[in-house]
Protein backbone atom coordinates (compact mmCIF):
# COMPACT_ATOMS: atom_id res chain seq x y z
CA UNK A 1 0.00 0.00 0.00
CA UNK A 2 1.54 3.27 -1.00
CA UNK A 3 1.85 5.85 1.77
CA UNK A 4 -0.33 9.21 1.34
CA UNK A 5 0.86 12.54 2.67
CA UNK A 6 -1.97 13.95 4.59
CA UNK A 7 -3.52 17.18 2.90
CA UNK A 8 -2.65 19.64 5.28
CA UNK A 9 -5.76 22.06 3.42
CA UNK A 10 -9.12 21.68 4.81
CA UNK A 11 -11.24 20.81 2.42
CA UNK A 12 -13.94 24.00 2.01
CA UNK A 13 -17.25 23.14 3.68
CA UNK A 14 -19.90 22.45 1.57
CA UNK A 15 -20.67 26.18 0.04
CA UNK A 16 -24.52 26.15 0.85
CA UNK A 17 -23.50 26.24 4.15
CA UNK A 18 -20.93 29.16 4.07
CA UNK A 19 -23.42 30.59 2.43
CA UNK A 20 -26.08 30.57 5.34
CA UNK A 21 -23.82 31.43 7.88
CA UNK A 22 -22.66 34.51 5.76
CA UNK A 23 -26.61 35.41 5.20
CA UNK A 24 -26.84 34.98 9.19
CA UNK A 25 -23.92 36.84 10.06
CA UNK A 26 -24.87 40.01 7.91
CA UNK A 27 -28.32 40.25 9.35
CA UNK A 28 -27.05 39.83 12.76
CA UNK A 29 -24.59 43.01 12.09
CA UNK A 30 -27.37 44.52 10.29
CA UNK A 31 -29.23 44.48 14.14
CA UNK A 32 -26.80 47.14 15.30
CA UNK A 33 -27.43 49.72 12.04
CA UNK A 34 -29.87 51.74 14.58
CA UNK A 35 -27.32 52.13 17.31
CA UNK A 36 -24.74 53.22 14.04
CA UNK A 37 -27.08 55.91 12.85
CA UNK A 38 -27.77 57.00 16.45
CA UNK A 39 -24.19 57.70 16.89
CA UNK A 40 -23.77 58.97 13.50
CA UNK A 41 -27.03 61.25 13.74
CA UNK A 42 -26.19 62.06 17.28
CA UNK A 43 -22.22 62.54 17.31
CA UNK A 44 -21.66 62.71 13.73
CA UNK A 45 -19.77 60.28 13.64
CA UNK A 46 -19.00 57.84 10.55
CA UNK A 47 -18.84 53.98 11.41
CA UNK A 48 -15.12 54.21 10.25
CA UNK A 49 -14.62 57.33 12.58
CA UNK A 50 -16.24 55.35 15.81
CA UNK A 51 -13.94 52.29 14.80
CA UNK A 52 -10.89 54.41 14.71
CA UNK A 53 -11.83 56.28 18.13
CA UNK A 54 -12.28 51.91 19.49
CA UNK A 55 -9.09 51.34 18.17
CA UNK A 56 -7.30 54.85 19.89
CA UNK A 57 -9.28 53.79 22.63
CA UNK A 58 -7.56 50.17 22.76
CA UNK A 59 -3.78 51.38 22.12
CA UNK A 60 -4.27 54.76 23.60
CA UNK A 61 -0.86 56.40 21.35
CA UNK A 62 -1.19 54.09 18.09
CA UNK A 63 0.72 56.14 15.22
CA UNK A 64 -1.76 56.41 11.98
CA UNK A 65 0.18 54.18 10.47
CA UNK A 66 -0.55 51.42 12.49
CA UNK A 67 -4.42 52.33 12.40
CA UNK A 68 -3.94 52.15 9.06
CA UNK A 69 -2.15 49.12 8.88
CA UNK A 70 -4.85 47.22 11.11
CA UNK A 71 -7.80 48.35 8.78
CA UNK A 72 -6.23 47.65 5.52
CA UNK A 73 -6.41 51.28 4.20
CA UNK A 74 -4.09 54.03 3.21
CA UNK A 75 -2.45 56.24 5.57
CA UNK A 76 -3.92 59.27 3.38
CA UNK A 77 -7.41 57.56 4.39
CA UNK A 78 -6.64 57.48 8.29
CA UNK A 79 -5.31 61.03 8.32
CA UNK A 80 -8.56 62.13 6.86
CA UNK A 81 -10.45 60.12 9.65
CA UNK A 82 -7.70 61.64 12.60
CA UNK A 83 -8.11 65.03 11.30
CA UNK A 84 -12.14 65.04 11.87
CA UNK A 85 -11.73 63.32 15.18
CA UNK A 86 -8.72 66.02 15.79
CA UNK A 87 -11.66 69.07 14.77
CA UNK A 88 -14.05 67.43 16.91
CA UNK A 89 -11.76 67.51 20.57
CA UNK A 90 -11.90 63.54 20.26
CA UNK A 91 -8.62 62.74 19.46
CA UNK A 92 -5.20 64.70 20.19
CA UNK A 93 -1.94 64.16 18.60
CA UNK A 94 1.14 64.21 20.38
CA UNK A 95 4.95 64.12 19.15
CA UNK A 96 6.14 61.02 20.93
CA UNK A 97 8.93 61.77 23.00
CA UNK A 98 11.76 59.73 22.32
CA UNK A 99 11.43 59.48 18.92
CA UNK A 100 10.09 62.96 17.13
CA UNK A 101 9.66 61.47 14.03
CA UNK A 102 6.40 59.67 15.54
CA UNK A 103 2.99 61.47 16.08
CA UNK A 104 0.94 59.16 18.56
CA UNK A 105 -2.63 59.67 18.79
CA UNK A 106 -4.77 59.92 21.64
CA UNK A 107 -8.26 59.93 22.78
CA UNK A 108 -9.47 63.41 24.81
CA UNK A 109 -11.58 62.82 27.84
CA UNK A 110 -14.65 63.70 25.31
CA UNK A 111 -13.42 61.00 23.07
CA UNK A 112 -13.49 58.73 25.99
CA UNK A 113 -17.07 59.71 26.89
CA UNK A 114 -18.14 59.12 23.23
CA UNK A 115 -16.50 55.62 23.66
CA UNK A 116 -18.28 54.66 27.09
CA UNK A 117 -21.27 56.00 25.95
CA UNK A 118 -21.01 53.64 22.87
CA UNK A 119 -19.80 50.97 24.24
CA UNK A 120 -22.26 51.21 27.14
CA UNK A 121 -25.29 51.22 24.73
CA UNK A 122 -24.03 48.40 22.41
CA UNK A 123 -23.64 46.17 25.40
CA UNK A 124 -27.30 46.88 26.84
CA UNK A 125 -28.76 46.22 22.94
CA UNK A 126 -26.86 43.13 22.97
CA UNK A 127 -28.00 42.24 26.72
CA UNK A 128 -31.30 42.89 25.45
CA UNK A 129 -31.40 40.58 22.48
CA UNK A 130 -29.57 37.83 24.03
CA UNK A 131 -31.73 37.57 26.81
CA UNK A 132 -33.85 36.13 24.55
CA UNK A 133 -31.85 33.14 23.89
CA UNK A 134 -31.85 29.58 25.44
CA UNK A 135 -28.69 28.64 27.53
CA UNK A 136 -28.33 26.12 24.55
CA UNK A 137 -28.21 28.85 22.22
CA UNK A 138 -26.34 31.25 23.94
CA UNK A 139 -23.43 27.83 24.26
CA UNK A 140 -24.12 27.45 20.65
CA UNK A 141 -23.50 30.94 19.82
CA UNK A 142 -20.40 31.42 22.05
CA UNK A 143 -18.48 28.38 20.37
CA UNK A 144 -19.56 29.88 17.16
CA UNK A 145 -17.98 33.35 17.57
CA UNK A 146 -14.96 31.44 19.45
CA UNK A 147 -14.61 29.22 16.24
CA UNK A 148 -14.79 32.14 13.65
CA UNK A 149 -12.47 34.61 15.81
CA UNK A 150 -9.64 31.88 15.81
CA UNK A 151 -10.49 30.76 12.49
CA UNK A 152 -10.17 35.02 11.61
CA UNK A 153 -6.44 34.69 13.37
CA UNK A 154 -5.47 31.51 11.80
CA UNK A 155 -6.46 33.34 7.97
CA UNK A 156 -4.61 37.00 9.46
CA UNK A 157 -1.50 35.30 10.09
CA UNK A 158 -1.15 33.53 6.18
CA UNK A 159 -2.97 36.59 4.81
CA UNK A 160 -2.82 40.13 6.76
CA UNK A 161 -4.11 42.02 4.33
CA UNK A 162 -6.92 39.54 2.95
CA UNK A 163 -9.21 43.15 3.08
CA UNK A 164 -7.48 44.59 0.78
CA UNK A 165 -6.92 41.46 -1.44
CA UNK A 166 -10.87 41.07 -1.58
CA UNK A 167 -11.82 44.71 -2.23
CA UNK A 168 -8.47 46.31 -3.88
Amino acid sequence: MAHMEANPVRPDPPRSRIDAAIADFSQALNMYDPLRFRAWAELGLTTAQLRVLFLIRGESGVTAGELASRLSVTPPTISGIVDRLVRLKLVVRETDESDRRLVRNRLTAEGMAVCSRTARGGDLFSRRIMSEMTDADLDALIRGLSAFNEASRRVAQVQPNLAAMVMP
